[in-house]
Formats: C-alpha cells, sequence, structure tokens
C-alpha cells in the first residue's frame, strides 16, 4: 500500500512516531530524484567550497540524511553534481538497482552561477578568458584510483574555475566509482552525454567503459548517450543485456556478423541504412521492440529484404520509426510492414493511406497508434492542408472499426469530420485508453449568426431568417450530443486531447509579414483564432454525456472553440475524480506580446480553487507525450 503514496505523503508519515518512521523510511527513499519536489531549491544553496560557506551546514545535513538512509535507495536520479559528491561520500548507497544522469552541465548552486557570472564580466584586461581560450581543456584535479588512470581527459574550460574544474574531475570520477560500488545490484543504467562536462571518457579508453558494464553480472538495461560505440561490441561484451538505447551507435552499413538472442529492445537515436536495419532484424531473432529515428533518406533503399530475412517474418511487436515517413512511405508500407506480421505497437510521423493500408493487410494485433512528431503546432496543418478531408479521415475510422482491441489512438494531426465520425459504425472499444485526434465539420452558428439570433426582434424576422438558423442550430446541437455520447461509451479513456496548440506561434519572428492590432493602447501580435467548426463542450451541447469517463486523467482543448464556463469547469470537478492535467486554460506565457485574456485567467483561477491538483499545462511545451 505504502508503495502507491507520493513521497509527500510517505514524508507526513514518517514524522507520526517511531514506529511509522521504521516502518515507511524505506519507502520514502526508495526513488530519488533530484529534478523533483524540493531537491532543486535545496541543492541549489548548499554548496561545498569552504567550511564557512553559508551553504555547508545544509550541505552536512543532506550528506547525513544519506549517510543515514542511502542504503534503501533503489533508484537513483542524478542532474545536480553536488550530489553525486555527497552520494559518494556517503558511501551507504550501496545497493542501487537504476541510476541515471540528466542534464549535469544545467543546475548549479547559487555560488556556482555567482562565479560563472564574474568570470563572463571579466574584461581580458582584467583576466578574462578569449572564445578561444575558453575552449582549452581545462586543469586536471587528483587521481582518486590507479584504476583511472589513463581514462579521464580534462573537458573544456568554458566559464568554470580553477577550482571548478578541478571539482568537476573529481566528481566524474565519483560517478564511475559509485557504479562499481553497485556492480553487484544494479540493473539499469543511463549515462548521459552531460557526463562529458564532468571530463572527457575518452574513447580509446573503451576496454574501461566495457569492462566496467561487463562487471555488472545483472545489467539488462543500457541508455548510452555518452560514448560512441560498436553494436557489435555492445553485443559481444555484455551478453546479459535485455534493451539498449543510444544516440552514439556506429552502425554505418553494417550487417551484423551473427544472431544474437539475447536483446529484447534496441533504441537507436540515429539514421539507419534500410540495410543495418533488415540485418538487425534478421540477426536478433528475439527482438521485440525497435525504436529508430530514420532511415538515411539519400540511399538505395532495399527492395528485396527476404534474401536477408531468410524469408521469414520478424516476432517483432513494436515497431517505432520517428521521422522520414515522407522519403520512404512507399518503402514502408511495402518493404518492412509485411515483416511485422506480430506487430502490436506502432509509431510514425505520417499515416500515409498506403502504411495504414499494409498495417490492415498484414498487422491484425495492433493495440497502440502513435505519431511520433507533433511539431510546434497544428496551424500549417489546418491551414496548409490541400488533401481532402475525407481522405485524412476515412484511414482513423478504419482503424476504430479494425482493431477492436485498440488501447491507444494518438494521432493529433488527424482529423475527424463530426458527421462521419456518428456515421460510423464502432465495435465496442472497451480497452481504448488514449484518444488524441481532432473533431472538425461541427455545423455551429457563425459569431454573425449568433448576433442575428440575438438581436432580432420583429416577429416577420424571426419567422422567415430566424427560423432557419433555428434549425442550423438545433441541427448543431444534435450532432454534438450524438459525437460526446459516442465517445462517453469509451469507459477506459485516461487520456481524451481533442486539440493542441492551434495558433502561427512564429508570426512574431515574421516582422515583414507579421499581423498586428492594438487594443486599449496597447499593441499586440495576431496569433489566430481557435479552429472553426470544431466542439462546443458545454453541457448545453452534450458534455454531459461523458459523466462514465471516471478513469479520465488528462482532457485537452486547445485550439477547440470549448464555450467552456464555470457550470462545466464545475461538472468536471465532479464527474472526473481522477483528472490530473488539463490542456487548454493554461497561461500563454511563451508568446511575445500576446493580449491577457482575462476570461481564460478567471476559468483556470476557479478551476484550481475547484480542484487544486489538476495542473495546466501545454501539450506542446512539455517536450513528451508520455503521460
Amino acid at each position: 500500500m505504502a508503495a502507491h503514496w507520493t513521497p509527500q505523503d510517505l514524508y507526513a508519515c514518517v514524522q507520526v512516531c517511531r514506529i511509522w518512521h521504521q516502518t515507511l523510511t524505506p519507502f520514502l527513499w526508495h526513488t530519488i530524484d533530484d529534478r523533483l519536489y524540493a531537491w532543486p531549491r535545496l541543492l541549489a544553496t548548499h554548496d561545498t567550497f569552504t567550511l564557512n560557506c553559508p551553504g555547508f551546514k545544509g550541505y552536512f545535513r543532506i550528506l547525513s540524511a544519506f549517510t543515514r538512509y542511502g542504503h534503501h535507495i533503489r533508484h537513483l536520479r542524478l542532474s545536480w553534481r553536488a550530489l553525486i559528491d555527497i552520494v559518494f561520500v556517503a558511501g551507504s548507497c550501496t545497493q542501487l538497482q537504476s541510476l541515471s544522469t540528466f542534464n549535469l552541465a544545467v543546475n548549479r548552486t547559487t555560488k556556482e552561477r555567482e562565479e560563472i557570472r564574474r568570470l563572463a564580466n571579466l574584461s581580458i584586461d582584467n583576466g578574462g578568458l578569449t572564445y578561444d581560450e575558453h575552449r582549452n581543456l581545462a586543469v586536471e584535479g587528483p587521481l582518486l584510483s590507479p584504476e583511472f588512470a589513463g581514462v579521464f581527459s580534462p573537458s573544456e574550460i568554458e566559464w568554470r574555475s580553477v577550482q571548478e574544474q578541478q571539482r568537476d574531475w573529481v566528481t566524474a570520477q565519483n560517478f564511475w566509482s559509485l557504479v562499481l560500488e553497485n556492480r553487484q545490484t544494479l540493473r539499469s543504467l543511463r549515462l548521459d552525454r552531460s557526463l562529458d562536462s564532468l571530463a572527457h571518457l575518452e574513447s580509446t579508453t573503451n576496454d574501461f567503459f566495457f569492462s566496467t558494464l561487463a562487471s555488472l553480472p545483472h545489467l539488462t538495461e543500457l541508455d548510452n548517450a555518452l560514448l560512441e560505440t560498436d553494436l557489435r561490441d555492445v553485443l559481444e561484451r555484455l551478453p546479459n543485456l535485455r534493451c539498449n538505447r543510444s544516440s552514439n551507435l556506429e552502425l554505418h552499413n553494417q550487417v551484423l556478423p551473427k544472431a544474437y538472442d539475447h536483446l529484447r529492445a534496441l533504441q537507436i537515436y540515429n539514421s539507419v541504412p534500410s540495410r543495418t536495419f533488415f540485418s538487425l532484424l534478421a540477426r536478433l531473432p528475439n527482438l521485440e521492440d525497435l525504436r529508430i529515428s530514420e532511415f538515411v533518406r539519400r540511399e538505395h533503399f532495399i527492395d528485396n529484404p527476404q534474401t536477408i530475412l531468410n524469408n521469414t517474418p520478424t516476432r517483432l511487436k513494436g515497431l517505432h520509426i520517428m521521422s522520414g515517413a515522407g522519403h520512404h512511405g512507399r518503402r514502408i508500407a511495402q518493404h518492412i510492414i509485411p515483416w511485422v506480421p506480430l506487430l502490436t505497437s506502432f509509431t510514425i510521423d505520417r499515416l500515409y493511406d498506403v502504411i495504414a493500408e499494409a498495417l490492415f493487410t498484414h498487422c491484425k494485433h495492433l493495440e497502440n497508434i502513435r505519431q511520433s512528431d507533433d511539431g510546434c503546432t497544428l496551424f500549417e496543418i489546418q491551414y496548409g492542408e490541400n488533401q481532402p478531408l475525407g481522405a485524412l479521415t476515412s484511414k482513423l475510422f478504419k482503424l476504430l472499426r479494425d482493431y477492436p482491441s485498440l488501447r491507444v489512438l494518438d494521432r493529433i494531426e488527424q482529423r475527424l469530420v463530426a458527421a462521419d465520425l456518428v456515421a460510423q459504425d464502432w465495435l465496442p472499444l472497451n480497452n481504448l485508453e488514449v484518444f488524441r485526434c481532432q473533431i472538425v465539420d461541427v455545423d455551429r452558428l457563425t459569431p454573425s449568426e449568433e448576433e442575428t439570433v440575438v438581436q432580432s426582434s420583429s416577429w416577420f424576422y424571426s419567422i422567415t431568417q430566424n427560423s432557419t438558423l433555428s434549425s442550423k442550430h438545433t441541427q448543431s446541437i444534435t450532432l454534438q450530443k450524438d459525437i460526446l455520447s459516442r465517445l462517453g461509451t469509451l469507459t477506459n479513456l485516461r487520456v481524451l486531447d481533442l486539440g493542441y496548440e492551434w495558433r502561427d506561434i512564429w508570426a512574431d519572428s515574421r516582422r515583414d509579414t507579421v499581423r498586428r492590432y492594438t487594443y486599449l493602447g496597447q499593441e499586440y501580435v495576431n496569433y489566430g483564432a481557435p479552429f472553426k467548426n470544431t466542439l462546443e463542450l458545454t453541457l448545453a451541447t452534450g458534455l454531459d454525456q461523458l459523466s462514465r469517463l471516471r478513469h479520465l486523467e488528462v482532457f485537452g482543448f486547445e485550439g477547440v472553440d470549448h464555450r467552456i464556463g464555470k457550470e462545466e469547469l464545475e461538472w468536471i470537478a465532479v464527474h472526473w475524480p481522477k483528472l490530473k492535467v488539463m490542456r487548454g486554460l493554461q497561461e500563454d506565457d511563451h508568446l511575445e506580446k500576446i493580449e491577457p485574456d482575462p476570461v481564460k485567467t478567471e476559468l483556470r483561477l476557479h478551476m484550481e480553487w475547484l480542484r487544486p491538483d489538476v495542473k495546466h499545462e501545454s501539450l506542446s511545451r512539455q517536450g513528451s507525450r508520455k503521460v
């Protein structure tokens, strides 16, 4: 039970009494991620430069805590160099199952930032360095162990003082010492590129790198963005590895010389030649999940892979091609998809009709269909797409119709025509958890038509003009209620996202063509208006039809002309008890010279009062669509 509590709840509970403290402390310290909670604030103010430093007392307090409780930590995620040193000095973190680093070059203490500013403001005459001098290698610090001899070289000076250069040299050794101290328990290791900012791990020291990893008998997962390695070396020297992620694999036109049956998942953040791709499928017979950045764009794509694959379909269940479908879409459909009949998860940037048809023909068990790249905005797609809407939406209907076991439909660039959505017959989608796409062509009254209805007062005018508009309005409400009723049958939904960043977010950068306007004496940039003829999402148009979505965690309506008001928010607050994230009322602080929206601000504040546990954020600013 305690394993599912939040750290805040656990922290409150361990202070209740001694028994609770002894029982719950292992759960509180099970996972430490210094990017979360109070860690950034604590580490930013606690320095270790000198004993009389204002932050030294706080540093000693953190060190004492790790010394006392470090043996409880199983998963350690580090983005602060100071914490690497603390963990190493504490010497108690010897039971780690996973160790990860993130952006170590970014997070600096207050004292370090002050020193950077001081050095950056020094003129050349006052001892400042030139640009070329900043690129010179830093000084070395002490060698902590003979096994590190010749392993490292100093990184560049940049804006670091001599003292900090020496500290980073030591911190790099502390990190690898921490790895070695946990050799008997480590199962997962993430080596972030920012480790290189402490000290360079020499490419000629691959023996140290692989011998260190080979000394971890239980290591099954490696995420390496630090050192360039040959995939064959990884597979040969780490025979227990099950998952390998890398942005530094040497691939070229490599064909694996033999089969390696231990690897289950492979992620390559490089462009991959098609010959290498098919060699991977052929030589990794137990591979279940494969992710690549893209295929090499200017290459002769292998059109007859059956020879390499020995005319045998693969066991692959997950295939994720993050970009480049525009260059190789037809080849993906013709020469790849037929060889992955067991596929359950598929990711691609553009789901062209030819690819969708190949999926329908060859892959009968799909459960997850995702879009790899949302871009920054839907503005260009909404106003620049020349393909007829019917062609854009037909494949989505086929996905909903042909895959009753579908769990994830995550294609926010795709659009469903409202009337077609209601007309289509779906099998019960009892497993669908994520539904992200646009619903368009809802024939609503235009603002001028709404104004006409309100202002029309004469009996004759209301009989002629108003009856037509009233009929249109009635049909629109009926259509929207039918749509929301259909969505309301998806009772296992966790994510319902009907929109995305919709504005021309680069408008302010086009100085010659940017559209500006003045309101109350203030100049603003015109970023565009919400998409027309989208769902209204009010109680009057059927929002209450979604009352059965009791598991909903994310609700998105960015760019939808939604008309949500306080009454709708009060309904949402009550009927969606598991809601965690709302996208559509967040602040627009990332856009320059945008007119403040007091109505949206008032609604967000009202929702925060109703449900302070619900976050308001824009999906386009998160960098990841994982929910």
